[in-house]
This record gives C-alpha cells, structure tokens and sequence, in this order.
C-alpha cells in the first residue's frame, strides 16, 4: 500500500475509533513499524493528529467540524443554500455535463437545473434521484456501496465508474476551508469528491461564510483545484486575497 492510502486509513481509523496503535496498524497494512511511525509524523506535521507512546489520537488542538446525517445537514442554514445555488446558477449556462457531489448544498442546486432537457448529471447522491423525478434532465448514476448516512454511493466502484466520464463542470460542497485547502469529515465520501475533480473541466465549489476558516478532518484538496468560489455573502479582504492567490473567482 502506497503512502497516500495508507495515511488515509490512518484518518479512517482515526474517525472511527478516536485512536491508533502503531503495531496494529504495522500488522494490518502490511508494512513496518518505522514505516508507520513515518506516516504519523508526517500527518501530525499536517495538523491531523497528535502522537502518543505506540500511537496517535486526533489532533485536540484543531477545530474539527464533525459529520451530521444528511436530512440534518439539508436541514441547517437553508436560506444560505439557496442563495448560494441562486449564484451558482450562471456558471452552468453553458455546460452539457455536470458532475455533483452528495453534499445537502450541492442538492439545492440540483433543485435549480433538473428541468434543463440539455444537460447530463452525472451523481452518486441517492437523495438527488428523488428530487429529479420529474426533472427532463438527463441523469447518470454509478454503482458502488451504498451509504444510509450520506445517502451517497461511495467505494471503488463508484470512483471506477466515475473516471469512465469527463464532465464540463463539478459542483459540489464541503466542511470546512482554510487558506490552503478544502477539507471534508469522511474520507470515503473524500475519495469519492477528488476522482470527481479530476474528472471535471471547471470546479466549481459552494460554501456558506460559516465554511470558511474552518478544517474538518480529511484533506478534499488545495484550493489551487477550485476554480470558483459561490458563497452567500460578501467575503473579508483576506479571503478575497487567497482567492486572488489561488486564481479562485469568487462568486456571492
């Protein structure tokens, strides 16, 4: 197992279980127990977590956003959502293809494009194929497992079915945004979020003022992968700045 995945089983382990132990995780991935001790030094030099005698726990010092069931999340700051898709909605006139996440943001959106007989959405939000029941869109769905908590489809599956496709634009959300990167709480609803952005011409990101400032557990991606910003409200100067910075368009 390659670096990379290996640290985001750590992360997983992390979530789950609030702990790691250096000789478990040496003897389920396989590799040494230096190597693992790397890994950890390496995530607690990213802020992840922060190592004790034989392992690691969560970072306690990080200001975390934790996940919520999804009805509860499509429940929170609605009006913000709404007018996030409202602006999003001009960045999609000209797409034939769009990909969208299974954030409760995203599916505000979704709300605001399914009667275009022109378009193609490719999705593995289950809770987006009941709002597009009546829609003239055209949808697309992967396989994959199917998640009761997100309402998404998450796994290898669903990436593999994703990477089939390039699309004109991804819309989708997150927990959290700092000045370097965009952060989410699941590492399988992540994975599934990056093989979206490399499948997509223009990225496209929608956060509420509440989003930013804030990190969440796993690392979604640097923000030199977004290429627009819609949010709900007028940003700070400093955020205009690292959007500036990143060549970001800030849409609000």
């Amino acid at each position: 197992m390659v670096a990379q995945s290996r640290r985001q089983f750590i992360q997983g382990e992390l979530s789950q279980t609030g702990k790691v132990v250096v000789s478990d995780l040496s003897e389920r991935l396989g590799v040494t127990e230096e190597t693992i001790r790397r890994d950890l030094e390496r995530l607690e030099a990213d802020g992840v977590l922060k190592r004790t005698y034989g392992g690691a726990i969560p970072n306690p010092e990080r200001r975390l956003v934790t996940d919520v069931q999804y009805y509860k999340r499509a429940a929170q700051r609605v009006d913000e959502k709404r007018k996030i898709a409202r602006n999003m909605l001009p960045l999609l006139e000209h797409a034939h293809t769009v990909a969208a996440d299974s954030s409760s943001t995203t599916g505000e959106a979704i709300k605001l494009i399914k009667d275009r007989s022109d378009l193609t959405l490719l999705t593995n939000s289950t809770a987006a194929l009941q709002e597009l029941v009546d829609g003239k869109l055209s949808v697309m769905v992967p396989g994959g497992e199917f998640h009761r908590g997100t309402l998404s489809l998450r796994g290898e599956a669903t990436k593999s079915a994703i990477r089939r496709y390039r699309v004109d634009a991804l819309i989708f959300s997150c927990m959290g945004i700092d000045e370097n990167a965009v952060f989410d709480s699941r590492p399988e609803e992540t994975e599934v979020k990056r093989t979206f952005i490399d499948q997509a011409e223009t990225v496209i990101l929608l956060a509420d003022h509440t989003k930013f400032g804030r990190a969440a557990f796993v690392r979604v991606a640097s923000l030199d992968k977004i290429d627009y910003l819609v949010t709900d409200e007028e940003p700070s100067e400093a955020w205009k700045a690292i959007c500036e910075e990143h060549q970001i368009t800030l849409v609000y």
